[in-house]
């Protein structure tokens, strides 16, 4: 094992980091909602299904934001079908992912499971053969005062109060023309969009509004820009990295892509942002007020190959060690980006590409989840610089990449956290610190090899807090590690 010494400084950025990173997502997508989220069937659930166990450890996340009912879902989603009595709702089949869906978890449920977790809902309309109609009479389902229909037909329901819905994404992915829906055309999709935006703006002005963007496709998103700008309050892009053929390290070669691809996307918005006109006052309703904000709302490490007819997709995700490093370099990404990253969702949250499994024995947590609980408790406030150059390892196919990954922020209370990722199975980091700033704590993550995975009682990762010498930061190959700091100067940073 080798040392490779890297000197760091840091430098404030004035930048917040927006706690709507800590996101994640459902979906009707095999057993990630029914079978997991729910699942009447089980010991474990409540008297409406709720599976209890999940909840808890979804709530170790911490999530801010949650998204449903898609994904590629969204298209044949139908609000009116899971809403009211639970026996009088619809079943329909899942052309999309396979099964029924019975409606048992509709609006109303969704939302209370985002209370319970303390997180904000985030709904997804139904372009494909939805209407802007049945967009915005959802809208007054869920925020309405009583007194009109569909505000009335919630507190028939049992929900007196509104359920205060603010975001709200206008289609999925509709780029991508083998899903349903004709959007996959700018033009239309900006024509369905603004019909869409009208509809539910005029039901409700507070309304934030997600629009689809495509991580590759420049053009894509000026032309979306170009006419949306004015009510664009965010921008959507999804990614899910993958080894394709590259081997184990090609994940990591990935995300160096999609930091160059955010660039990319980020001069564009920033661009549109800039240059769009004020709404005119005849569309009464008001238009975007601040700058356009990227929403990285579907993210996570997936293998999609086909492995098999119970695993089709390769949804099934067991994930190992090699991809709770690569998920901590991407909440990195998320941080070093705070500029123009305003949310974040992780796809999915239960047994799909999940942190989360749950079984008729249980729900454990995959080796990402640690991770994700650690930057949830650790990463706030300003996003603070890391300057550094770390050293490079030729990883085969995947090439060379930095063996250290790094991001830090500023607390509200004054600390400064470190979070140092080596991806490394060799070779140790030892990170210098600036003058004037010393470590005080770290929290050490570390699994026996890259291909560890947990499994029910049987969690694969050590979670190490302890206090820190005088010194530099030693991070083992392998780990991940979050230091906490004081700095003598810190607005001199």
């Amino acid at each position: 094992m080798a040392d490779h010494v890297i000197p760091l400084k840091l430098e404030c950025t004035g930048t917040q980091i927006s706690p709507l990173l800590f996101g994640h997502f459902i979906e009707f997508i095999e057993n990630c909602i029914d079978g997991g989220v729910r699942d009447p069937g089980s010991r474990f659930s409540d008297a409406d299904g709720i599976r209890r166990d999940v909840l808890e450890m979804a709530k170790g996340l911490g999530p801010a934001l949650l998204r449903w009912p898609g994904g590629t879902f969204a298209n044949i989603y139908h609000w009116m079908d899971a809403v009211g009595p639970a026996g009088e709702r619809k079943k329909r089949r899942n052309l999309i992912w396979g099964g029924v869906v019975d409606n048992r978890f509709g609006t109303a449920e969704f939302v209370r499971y985002c209370r319970a977790l303390g997180a904000e809902p985030m709904l997804c309309v139904n372009m494909a053969n939805g209407s802007a109609q049945e967009a915005a009479d959802w809208v007054e389902y869920c925020n309405g005062e009583p007194g009109t229909y569909f505000a009335d037909l919630r507190v028939m329901h049992g929900y007196p109060e509104p359920f205060h819905v603010r975001y709200w994404c206008i289609g999925n992915e509709s780029y991508a023309e083998p899903d349903l829906g004709a959007q996959h055309v700018p033009e239309r999709y900006i024509s369905d969009a603004w019909e869409f935006t009208k509809h539910m703006k005029l039901m409700d002005p507070t309304l934030k509004m997600v629009y689809v963007g495509n991580p590759s496709d420049m053009d894509w998103n000026r032309r979306i820009l170009e006419s949306l700008a004015p009510v664009c309050d965010y921008l959507s892009v999804h990614y899910y990295a993958g080894e394709d053929a590259r081997g184990m390290y090609a994940p990591f070669a990935s995300l160096a892509g999609f930091r160059e691809d955010l660039e990319n996307v980020m001069s564009v918005v920033r661009t549109a942002s800039e240059a769009s006109k004020p709404l005119s006052q005849w569309y009464r309703f008001p238009g975007r007020e601040g700058e356009i904000r990227l929403a990285v709302d579907e993210w996570n490490i997936w293998n999609s190959a086909y492995q098999g007819e119970d695993n089709r997709y390769g949804l099934k995700m067991i994930y190992t060690w090699r991809d709770a490093l690569w998920t901590a370099c991407m909440m990195n990404t998320l941080a070093l980006h705070a500029r123009d990253i305003g949310m974040a969702n992780l796809a999915q949250m239960v047994n799909v590409l999940s942190p989360i499994v749950a079984g008729e024995n249980g729900c454990f947590p995959q080796t990402t989840y640690p991770v994700l609980k650690l930057y949830r408790e650790q990463l706030s406030g300003e996003l603070v610089r890391c300057c550094m150059d770390a050293p490079e390892e030729t990883f085969g196919a995947a090439g060379s990449l930095p063996m250290l990954d790094a991001s830090a922020c500023r607390r509200a209370d004054g600390s400064l956290c470190l979070f140092l990722v080596n991806i490394s199975q060799t070779d140790r980091a030892e990170v210098v610190l600036p003058d004037d700033v010393r470590s005080v704590r770290s929290v050490e993550l570390r699994a026996p090899d890259f291909g560890a995975v947990s499994r029910m009682g049987q969690d694969a990762v050590a979670w190490t807090e302890e206090e820190c010498p005088a010194g530099p930061v030693y991070v083992r190959p392998g780990s991940v590690r979050a230091v906490i700091l004081e700095a003598g100067g810190q607005a001199e940073l």
